[in-house]
């Protein structure tokens, strides 16, 4: 559970970064493309990490009912 909560705040920490280093652009069209790719990727993740998370929770809830 560290590792998954670890993992979470790194990827906010990282696509905080590269959102605004695109914001001022800083990067290159190709670099712009690369990072909006990404983090749309890393958002995708997350919502699935919030998703099998509150999986988990259900089933233990429900397991303990």
């Amino acid at each position: 559970m560290k590792f998954v909560l670890v993992l979470f705040f790194l990827f906010i920490f990282v696509a905080m970064l590269l959102n605004s280093s695109r914001k001022r652009g800083m990067l290159s069209k190709d670099a712009d493309k690369a990072v909006a790719g990404l983090a749309n990727a890393m958002r995708w993740f997350l919502f699935g990490l919030l998703a099998l998370g509150a999986a988990v929770c259900g089933v233990l809830i429900y397991q303990g009912a």
